[in-house]
């Protein structure tokens, strides 16, 4: 979407989960002087309401001030705006899945790989009308989870969206200390060594767009085709000492994609080196659901042809 990683957070209210993680995360951006991060915070509702003063209180001392953040409602737009949306509890995730139909993290899944919620007080503390300390102690507690696991959010989210980026620019290495160098280089691309090599395999070649691209389909032609000519390029350089290879590209999350940055993976290949790319059971097929799914398909390719005239 820009130079700068745009990450949106979202609860209910936009008065206590999303405003602990957003400025939690402000503070660890400062802290740690990155400037290519942007952060805010919306509600799924978002009805008028005051910031509870248990929670100013405990992140005040935390070293953070939130007495000028205002609520915000979510809306298309807002969402559209940021890279990654990371909701607080699965309610907001599935209302924004269901009403937007896009897809969202939840804060504890990149934090500890749990699809578990961070859960308000309502759904805690009984009658917390009434018991001011359960408040609290339930307060600080949760400030104390998201404040503690900011570090780590932001660290998986900057390697689904940065990692590439960071490579070229020279500002990280492969894990472990293995070095990245680049293999070829063209004005729109870069093909470089990934560490990730099939047991008993001979390599793994990824090549990238220089530009973020999330999506195959998002990158301008004449990009695309300088990408594709680099993927054909090192195509033909292994065909010199190996028997073939195999092309492949994860585009979106249902295909498995995990690094937001449109990406082809080559991975050169020889006769019995037992590497097991894809293998699906085939079903027995009817004519007349082939023929259906012909139509299907070339309806929507239609569309989209008719659409770039």
């Amino acid at each position: 979407m820009g130079d700068k990683l745009k990450i949106l957070f979202v609860c209910k209210g936009n008065i206590f989960r999303s405003v602990t993680a957003e400025y939690s995360l402000r503070k660890y951006l400062f802290d740690n002087n990155i400037n290519d991060v942007i952060v805010s915070s919306a509600g799924i509702e978002a009805k008028k309401e005051k910031i509870n003063p248990f929670l100013k209180n405990s992140l005040k001392k935390l070293g953070i001030l939130v007495n000028n953040h205002r609520q915000r409602k979510i809306t298309k737009k807002i969402l559209e705006e940021n890279d990654e949306i990371i909701a607080m509890g699965k309610d907001h995730k599935e209302f924004i899945e269901k009403r937007f139909g896009m897809k969202v993290s939840l804060f504890n899944k990149f934090a500890l790989n749990k699809d578990t919620p961070i859960l308000d007080i309502e759904d805690c503390v009984v009658d917390y009308k009434h018991h001011e300390d359960a408040v609290e102690k339930f307060i600080e507690g949760t400030v104390k989870h998201i404040h503690t696991l900011t570090p780590k959010v932001y660290e998986e989210v900057r390697f689904r969206n940065f990692l590439f980026l960071d490579f070229i620019s020279g500002k990280i290495k492969h894990r472990g200390g293995f070095p990245f160098r680049p293999l070829y280089e063209s004005k729109n691309s870069v093909a470089f060594m990934s560490i990730d090599i099939p047991s008993k395999g001979d390599g793994h070649i990824l090549v990238v767009p220089r530009r973020k691209y999330v999506r195959l389909e998002d990158i301008p032609k004449i990009e695309l085709n300088d990408l594709i000519e680099s993927v054909s390029i090192v195509g033909r350089t292994l065909m010199e000492s190996h028997g073939g290879y195999n092309l492949l590209l994860n585009n979106g999350e249902s295909a498995k994609q995990t690094i937001q940055h449109t990406h082809f993976h080559i991975i050169p290949r020889n006769d019995r080196d037992g590497i097991k790319i894809e293998v699906w059971k085939r079903d027995k097929f009817s004519k007349e659901k082939f023929l259906a799914l012909n139509k299907k398909y070339l309806r929507y390719i239609n569309k989209i042809v008719n659409s770039r005239d």
